[in-house]
């Protein structure tokens, strides 16, 4: 008989919605690993889990909204990253983070800010359904040195081509997910990143490095 797996444990203890199992069961699965490593081997595989019992339909809506603000609150929470601090903080580039109006789904997204913050950057997370306009605002508020935009859809950048390319006029802008490929991103007058979040964040950087110098 197969022994029991973490991984098992968390889908036990989501389908009862057992916050405190699913907590324990993540704890596990994130012991030892560096947050780049997690997001690799657990947060991706499981999110696509989430994706693949939603399409069997396996999976519930309050099953999904529970397992995705559980996994959430644990990325944030187990984040190790520090913000820099003092000269240091001063150096540091500024990344927006949004998903453009009508995209919901910023999970991913998220681990790449985190990811980011990990590596130095200043993240400012805007999250999901956020208009471009809002995202101009913040981007010249936060003084950012780069837009990373995330869409499971090509229309989702598409859309606002336009208000896209007036905000490139101004700093570069990056697109990611599965909506994003270099067709639409000549669209929309970005850069399109692969929707591999370890990778994107390491080109990311370099071009931040390239753009700003080394912090």
């Amino acid at each position: 008989m197969r022994t029991a797996t973490p991984r098992d444990e968390l889908w036990a203890a989501v389908d009862e919605f057992d916050a405190e199992g699913a907590e324990l069961a993540l704890k596990r699965l994130f012991h030892g690993i560096p947050l780049s490593g997690a997001v690799a081997t657990v947060v991706l595989p499981f999110l696509q889990d989430v994706g693949d019992r939603w399409e069997e339909g396996t999976l519930s809506v309050a099953h999904e909204h529970f397992v995705s603000e559980l996994l959430r609150r644990h990325l944030v929470a187990s984040s190790s990253a520090d913000q820099p601090a003092g000269d240091t903080a001063e150096a540091a580039p500024v990344v927006v983070l949004a998903c453009p109006a009508g995209e919901r789904h910023d999970m991913v997204l998220l681990c790449v800010g985190l990811m980011l913050g990990e590596r130095g950057v200043r993240v400012r997370f805007l999250g999901a359904d956020t208009p471009v306009a809002a995202i101009a605002t913040a981007a010249r508020g936060a003084g950012a040195d780069a837009v990373v935009l995330s869409g499971t859809r090509p229309t989702v950048f598409s859309a606002h081509a336009s208000a896209l390319c007036r905000l490139s006029e101004d700093l570069p802008v990056y697109i990611a997910g599965k909506g994003a490929d270099p067709r639409i991103a000549e669209e929309v007058c970005a850069t399109a990143l692969t929707d591999e979040p370890v990778r994107a964040v390491a080109t990311l950087v370099g071009d931040l490095a390239a753009l700003s110098g080394s912090w």
